[in-house]
């Protein structure tokens, strides 16, 4: 073999299983179809501190742009459930970085890595696999024990492997996100998230601090077959004063899967991670730590596959239900409460803010929001149930 495993996508998920990989021992090759790891940015760039600690990345000024304290969040009427901390708990990334950096501490636990490099196609051969691979013209072939594919919610190992993870348009969200500089942020040490109808059908709007008077601000909507991602954004700003003065520096556009897990991530010799395997939260669209912490589970399992010569599906579901067991939960919760928000008209997400805003909740970690709102007292569930 010339690899013991080649991993298709040099995302977060990707990286992470890369250098995990490595750092076990392995023979490792990660390809990367853009000439730029890290490019184009297709992300909000917020994240918690807690999950970055809990994965072992560190601390690095060259990829963290920003750091929050806590979150506001708006009902449609525009008032404000306010959850702040005394210490920051969140990051806004700059994903660019980011992603390069992991790739890079893959690199520096052993494992090759090329970019500009197109996966062609693979095909099975004597119980292993052979990896088509192109990089401008030169067409080649690899041979591995094992293919991840962490090639995003476009990527193709699982078709041409037989797993069935694609997704419905109406299984998305259509984002779009400006940079925008010149703003007079009410408070640069929180993220804002806007609910309604009105603003983002079937989604939400962003604002996340990148410095005093610099902030991601996006949003995310359903397809209704009206009005496109960019003019609810575009109304959005022009709504709010901070805003609409602003200056717009960058932009950001994509696709996010809000449908839950894919039914199954493994055949032989084969692991979908990532969105591939769309381990992207259904309600709040983000799917960094998921992935990066599938990613090391994925790795973990190849270890034991090469050390016991077994590249079953049967023996890969170990995979499967470890990271199940991990963020697989917390990913159907969220599912369930993205249902019932949706069923929700303005008028009753209103009711919702005022109950809420006369409770105290404590502290919310944006990674794990659905699990925060089903651990709310029984009084607030019976008090939604009565709204639907």
């Amino acid at each position: 073999m010339d690899y013991d495993t080649v991993i298709i996508g040099a995302g977060p998920g990707g990286s992470m299983t890369a250098k995990t990989a490595a750092e076990l021992g392995l023979d490792v090759l990660l390809v990367e179809k853009r000439p730029e790891i890290g490019m184009p940015v297709r992300c909000g760039e917020g994240t918690g501190i807690k999950g970055l600690k809990e994965l072992g990345i560190p601390k690095n000024k060259k990829y963290i742009a920003w750091e929050t304290k806590g979150e506001y969040i708006y009902s449609p009427d525009g008032k404000r459930l306010e959850i702040v901390e005394d210490e920051p708990n969140g990051y806004v990334l700059e994903r660019r970085m980011f992603d390069k950096y992991l790739a890079l501490y893959a690199a520096k636990a052993g494992a090759d890595i090329r970019t500009r490099t197109y996966a062609m196609g693979i095909k099975r051969e004597n119980g292993f696999l052979r990896i088509k691979l192109k990089h401008f013209n030169e067409v080649y072939e690899v041979s591995c024990k094992i293919v991840v594919g962490a090639d995003g919610i476009e990527g193709t190992v699982g078709k041409w492997t037989g797993l069935e993870n694609r997704t419905k348009l109406s299984q998305m969200t259509s984002n779009v996100q400006y940079e925008m500089v010149g703003l007079k942020l009410e408070n640069p040490e929180v993220m804002e998230f806007y609910l309604g109808r009105k603003i983002a059908p079937g989604g939400y709007a962003w604002v996340f601090p990148k410095g005093e008077d610099i902030a991601n601000v996006g949003l995310g909507i359903r397809p209704t077959g009206k009005d496109t991602a960019f003019e609810y954004l575009n109304r959005f700003i022009s709504s709010h004063d901070y805003l609409k003065k602003g200056k717009k520096v960058g932009m950001v556009v994509g696709g996010v899967p809000v449908q839950g897990p894919i039914t199954k991530s493994v055949t032989d010799n084969v692991l979908l991670v990532g969105d591939a395997a769309r381990h992207v939260d259904p309600l709040t669209g983000g799917g960094m730590y998921n992935a990066m912490v599938c990613g090391r589970i994925a790795a973990k399992v190849i270890r034991e596959a090469v050390d016991t010569q077994n590249f079953s599906e049967e023996f890969l579901m170990k995979y499967e239900n470890e990271w199940r067991e991990k963020v697989g939960a917390g990913l159907m919760r969220s599912l369930k409460v993205k249902e019932v928000l949706e069923k929700l008209s303005d008028e009753q997400m209103n009711q919702i803010g005022k109950f809420l805003r006369g409770m105290k909740i404590g502290k919310l970690d944006i990674k794990e929001v659905s699990t925060s709102l089903l651990k709310l007292p029984p009084e607030f569930i019976k008090f939604v149930e009565s709204l639907l």
